[in-house]
């Protein structure tokens, strides 16, 4: 049959046999077409695309429909009535059409369309059938509006979960990323949590299971309502470090998921941990957490990390790790530790001891000098905090290798005091020895040292002195160690064990007695002086009788050893270069300006000493740092 014998000839009881393709011709030439042939053509045209879903005659028909009113109402109720028996095949037919033509009245369709094939696919079809129209209808775009229709699909698919394991996890999948509303009512119906099968059903009912494979094999969505429901539930075995990674990294770039409500977002799990963490996560999964949030340079979610119910016991013993891991600088871990402190989650005795685990760590590197300094802030600011002598004399080795005084001073005023119970005397002249070296650089610091050797020494019994000097003797760079020794050793032999009235006694009487022989037998420019040995004897056997021979012989034996004396003290008296300079030199002596070479020297500095003519700049109860030249004593 030719195409116009279709136009002239055929009726509206006989279009039923002509062919789609024929029907197809004839459509497209609607001008040519008799009026009352139009409609009866197009119905069998729609017939046609709907059984055979050609897309030829489905856009032919659906182009009539737009362009002709008068065929679009009654072509829209033939399309209604196939919706009860082929609801998918009209719903293919009006999806094809809404690729190029989205408007209102397609739309309305689309929506009929589609909520009578989820009926027929939710009551009458398989498991598997009405999975896989739920997931046609979730995947179709925004625009074509149909979140009422899949609402009401997965509530009307709930109930044939309850025995379908398959369908329960394709449903709450889709419920996810389309459906809050209805992934709550999920979740809150225990049969049908029962039924979600293998890992999805572990994480999202056990809290067990692989969270990661959750994530990779049905998206972050189910994989962001696992990991919130278990941090409500404060449970342990999902947050390996991992997924706490995962979760922090969508947390930092503020990435939410628009089909969540915020109680299954990122930012909400943080907080719960940040409130409670500590006893809802395992130390592995604390530790990892720990670690994003100071990568982060988040700080201040550190300390309210840290501030929680026995946050600092469990986390700061792994902390230098922590701060290691998260690549942060000195400075910062001693700001950050200064900060813990200040807030009373740290003690200073803690950070001392983080310090030194820090330095160890680090093995004293020119860099840890500030950490070096921030330790000895710490232990001058709090005395009575200990550190293990070890420590101490690394950082006075360290802090004069790097030439700092605070840190040697500070660690060599607390090394010092662990060498007082030494009593092995070579170890303890070893030990000075070395520090005497390392502490050359420095007056104030070499000073220091020698305040606590002279306080040291002041403290050993005289027999204990004996043994010291022979242990200085010979030993290069101890000189002044050893002068300080030997002035003490001179007086305490110069006091003979006297308190101070008592010696002052007693200069008192040899003063008296070398006064009277001087005023009796020296010679001077006013009357020369001749000795009558005869007189001399008489007048001494007068008193004979008052000391028996014993202690007359004791008399004779003093006064020949004190002649003897005085002869050499007087030989000895101040060097002959220094004796040309006279009365200055004595007064050098008396000021303390210059040292004591002789005993009569050290008469005249100490008649200054105790006369006041002497300025006493030294810490030690009055002992002067000027040592005296104990050589001639």
């Amino acid at each position: 049959m030719g195409n116009s014998d279709v136009i002239e000839g055929e009726t509206m009881q006989n279009a039923a046999e002509l062919s789609s393709e024929a029907i197809v011709v004839a459509l497209q030439k609607t001008a040519e077409l008799a009026p009352e042939l139009r409609l009866p053509y197009a119905e069998r045209l729609l017939e046609h695309a709907v059984q055979t879903r050609d897309p030829v005659a489905s856009a032919l028909v659906a182009q009539l429909m737009d362009s002709d009113p008068t065929l679009d109402t009654p072509l829209e109720a033939q399309l209604y009535t196939h919706l009860q028996e082929q609801p998918d095949a009209v719903y293919a037919f009006i999806r094809t059409h809404l690729v190029d033509q989205c408007n209102e009245c397609w739309l309305e369709r689309l929506k009929l369309a589609a909520a009578a094939a989820l009926k027929v696919a939710t009551t009458d079809a398989a498991a598997s059938t009405t999975a896989d129209w739920l997931t046609l209808i979730a995947r179709e775009p925004a625009k074509y509006e149909l979140g009422d229709v899949l609402h009401a699909g997965l509530l009307a698919a709930q109930e044939r979960a309850h025995d379908d394991p398959e369908l329960a996890r394709v449903l709450i999948g889709l419920a996810a990323k389309r459906d809050a509303a209805v992934l709550e009512q999920y979740l809150n119906d225990t049969e049908f949590m029962a039924a979600l099968p293998n890992n999805v059903g572990m994480v999202l009912r056990d809290f067990a299971g692989d969270p990661l494979a959750l994530l990779q094999n049905r998206g972050l969505e189910l994989f962001m309502v696992g990991m919130s429901r278990a941090a409500h539930a404060c449970a342990t075995d999902l947050f390996t470090p991992s997924a706490i990674a995962g979760i922090w990294e969508l947390y930092v770039g503020a990435q939410s998921i628009p089909s969540l409500p915020p109680k299954y977002q990122a930012e909400t799990i943080i907080q719960l941990w940040l409130e409670g963490g500590v006893k809802c996560l395992s130390s592995e999964a604390l530790e990892m957490l720990a670690i994003q949030i100071l990568t982060s340079r988040r700080d201040d979610l550190f300390l309210q990390l840290l501030h929680q119910e026995n946050g600092a016991k469990v986390i700061l013993p792994r902390l230098i790790f922590i701060l290691e891991r998260s690549h942060r600088t000195i400075e910062d871990a001693m700001n950050l530790i200064g900060r813990i402190v200040a807030a009373g989650d740290m003690q200073p005795l803690e950070a001392v001891a983080t310090y030194i685990q820090m330095l160890k760590g680090l093995e004293w590197q020119r860099e840890t000098l500030p950490l070096m300094q921030q330790l000895c802030r710490t232990l001058l600011k709090h005395p009575e905090i200990s550190a293990p002598p070890d420590i101490l004399w690394r950082l006075v080795e360290v802090g004069s290798e790097f030439k700092d005084e605070l840190v040697t001073k500070t660690a060599l005023k607390r090394a010092l005091a662990t060498l007082v119970d030494e009593e092995d005397e070579p170890a303890l002249i070893e030990n000075l020895r070395r520090v005497n070296s390392q502490t050359a650089w420095s007056p104030s610091v070499h000073d220091l040292m020698m305040d606590w050797w002279r306080g040291f020494i002041r403290q050993q019994p005289v027999s204990r002195l004996g043994r010291l000097d022979k242990a200085l003797e010979g030993k290069r760079g101890l000189d002044e160690a050893r002068s300080v020794l030997q002035t003490l050793w001179s007086v305490r032999r110069m006091m003979g064990g006297q308190n101070m009235p008592d010696f002052a006694q007693a200069v008192q009487t040899a003063y008296n007695v070398l006064g009277a022989l001087a005023d009796a037998f020296e010679a001077n420019s006013k009357r020369a002086f001749h000795f009558d040995p005869d007189t001399a004897r008489a007048e001494l056997n007068a008193q004979a009788d008052m000391l028996p021979p014993q202690e007359r012989q004791v008399l004779a034996n003093n006064l020949r050893e004190l002649a003897l004396v005085i002869g050499n003290m007087g030989d000895n008296r101040t060097r002959a270069n220094l004796m040309r300079r006279g009365d200055e030199v004595d007064r050098e002596l008396m000021s303390g300006e210059e040292l004591p070479h002789s005993s009569v020297d050290a008469m005249k500095w100490l008649a200054g000493y105790w006369g006041g003519t002497q300025t006493d700049d030294d810490d030690d109860e009055g002992s002067p740092k000027t040592a005296v030249d104990t050589r001639l004593l």
